[in-house]
């Protein structure tokens, strides 16, 4: 019994992934990126030369804090690779904007080794990203996609294409042309292409031309700016068009599969009547025919809606209901409306009498309503109350959300008050104490002042401790001002969008709320204050002492100041002891303070200078 246990825990231990064909392991790390693909060289001498020879290199910039650490390992791997060993596919995944030197490293190397499919995916450069000459040019590259989710889109090579073997192509918020030239044609060169697919590209040419000879398959998505897009291709048999305008199109009368759909609401374009007009009209017969199909089993309804585009649609073709009796017996009312996914439609309804008497004849005491259309005005006036919905909402949720701040900081007012005054009375003893030792000193013996000076600096350091206290007793009441602050104003933001009526009816009903948050700005405005003076009054009683034993104390009147009332002064550390953030001067103002650092190195390396100034008669509201 021991022996077979033996056995089975030599089998588990047995590695036999290393015994695998290096064909076979190849497929395996194929399936990872790049990255863990070489790490694994570090689990035997096996596996130390196998990754320099795989045929697939998946490169992504996620795994590494950077972009200049990415491109390292990317330029390790291909100068330590076997370079007798050719690359099939190279796939390619940052972000930011790459160098045109990175981006020419990649293409000539990837093409040197006659790659075969090439997948770069970018994401984020917040301008436009250009590409090298040489990324467009390879005698082996059979597949390319090019994918680019970016605040400007990527910039290719104003030259045609240089793919002769290319067969597809798929390009994602690409930029083939910048300039407006009269014609532009980047795919002549791509002789064997089967497979084009552009979304989101854009051409700023004034003649876009897409002359695909061998292309069966095109799919178009959101490409615009071209004032003319001609697109030839006559072995056409898979059609996509999506929002993207087109001029001319040279295709086959037959297709095996087409979907075409614009935002602009033409149904039916010039082009389509003209390249597919037997194709249009079959796709408006099989359509009439499948709506009448699902009315027929609607038979039992007893209240029937139905849109413009279904009652003209069975009306353009009345061969079809001519001989069908209604099958509506039980009808009470059909109404005709426009909803929001009918077409606009100037005209009035075209209602045939064969689709008349299908839709009633069965039940003619039905009530028959023909709903009016949709105005501009009337889509405006339900823009506005879905607005003005959105808007309440968010007032009762912010409301919301500056009631339960109000409460938490009037819980935590009364006990930073108290901390405040305990701090204080705690300075005060130390401040006593120190100045008594400081007095001494000067009467004692030498080797008693030194005894003292030990003292007075232990003093010292509980001050510097007692004044960091206070500086965050300073943060709490000031950050809590400024939230409050901050939810009142985006409050009244939201209320200066209502109508006059309303905004008086939401004013008193929310009043106490308001003058509550506003009476808690003002006690925690107080505190700031209160702090910051004690603070000043801290650095003028020990002016003597260096600076670096108050450095606690030399941001805090400068604490978060707005721009315009940063005084402009070529001294560093100007500190001002007004209300910091987003909060405003009460009036009449406090007088200001003016702590200067101003160091004289021949003398006191630190020394602080307070400078007094005059009364600040200014008022400073935060509005916007």
């Amino acid at each position: 019994m021991e022996i077979e246990s033996k056995k089975v825990r030599s089998v588990v231990n047995e590695d036999r992934l290393s015994a695998l064909p290096d064909e076979l392991i190849h497929q395996i790390l194929s399936c990872l990126d790049t990255k863990c693909a070489v790490q694994t060289s570090l689990l035997s001498s096996r596996w130390n030369l196998i990754w320099k020879s795989m045929h697939c290199l998946d490169f992504s910039s996620s795994e590494f804090d950077n972009l200049h650490k990415f491109s390292k390992f990317v330029t390790h791997v291909l100068s330590h690779r076997n370079h007798q060993v050719e690359v099939a596919s190279v796939k390619l995944h940052f972000h930011g904007a790459a160098s045109q030197a990175f981006m020419r490293k990649i293409a000539n190397y990837a093409f040197s080794h006659n790659v075969q499919e090439l997948t770069v995916v970018s994401s984020c450069p917040k301008k436009n990203h250009e590409f090298p000459p040489c990324f467009f040019s390879s005698q082996t590259l059979k597949q390319l996609s090019l994918s680019f989710y970016l605040f400007a889109p990527c910039v290719t090579p104003k030259t045609p294409w240089d793919f002769p073997a290319l067969t597809t192509l798929d390009l994602f918020d690409t930029m083939l042309c910048d300039d407006d030239r009269e014609s532009f044609d980047p795919f002549s060169k791509c002789v064997n292409l089967t497979n084009l697919i552009l979304r989101r590209v854009t051409v700023h040419a004034k003649v876009f031309d897409i002359i695909a000879p061998q292309v069966t398959k095109l799919v178009l998505i959101d490409c615009r700016h071209s004032q003319i897009v001609n697109v030839i291709a006559p072995q056409l048999e898979n059609l996509t068009v999506t929002d993207s305008p087109i001029n001319y199109m040279k295709a086959p009368l037959r297709l095996s599969y087409l979907c075409y759909s614009s935002y602009s609401g033409d149904l039916y374009p010039q082009w389509f009547k003209d390249c597919f007009q037997s194709l249009n009209e079959l796709h408006k017969e099989k359509h009439a025919q499948d709506i009448i199909n699902t009315l027929q089993e609607l038979r039992s309804a007893k209240r029937l809606t139905l849109n413009r585009g279904i009652v003209e649609c069975i009306s353009s073709h009345p061969d079809l209901i001519s001989h069908i009796p209604s099958p509506f017996n039980n009808l009470i009312s059909l109404t005709i409306n426009s909803n929001k996914t009918d077409r606009p439609i100037a005209h009035k309804l075209k209602m045939t009498t064969e689709a008349r008497e299908f839709l009633l004849e069965s039940s003619p005491s039905a009530t028959f309503i023909i709903e009016p259309q949709h105005t501009k005005a009337m889509k405006a006036k339900r823009a506005r109350e879905k607005k003005r919905a959105k808007l309440l909402a968010d007032i009762e949720s912010d409301m919301k959300e500056l009631q339960a701040s109000v409460e938490k900081e009037n819980m935590l007012f009364v006990e930073r008050k108290q901390a405040l005054e305990s701090r204080k009375a705690a300075f005060e003893n130390l401040s006593a104490e120190l100045k008594l030792l400081t007095k001494n000193k000067m009467i004692q013996s030498e080797p008693e002042s030194y005894q003292i000076k030990d003292v007075t600096a232990g003093l010292r350091t509980q001050i510097r401790a007692c004044s960091g206290e206070l500086k965050g007793l300073f943060d709490q009441a000031n950050e809590g001002s400024i939230a409050i602050f901050r939810k009142k104003k985006r409050i009244k933001l939201y209320l200066k969008d209502l109508p006059k009526l309303q905004r008086a009816k939401l004013e008193e009903r929310y009043s106490h709320q308001l003058e509550e948050a506003e009476t808690l700005i003002s006690s925690l405005d107080s505190t700031c204050q209160d702090v910051n003076t004690y603070l000043i009054k801290i650095m003028e009683e020990h002016v003597e002492d260096n600076s670096e034993n108050f450095s606690t104390l030399q941001d805090v009147s400068s604490h978060k100041l707005p721009p315009a009332s940063q005084p402009k002064f070529s001294s560093a550390a100007i500190l001002l002891n007004f209300k910091m953030l987003n909060v405003r001067l009460t009036y009449p103002p406090p007088r200001v303070s003016i702590l200067c650092h101003k160091p004289e190195p021949s003398t006191h390396p630190g020394l602080l200078m307070i400078v007094k100034t005059n009364w600040v008669h200014a008022r400073y509201h935060e509005e916007g």
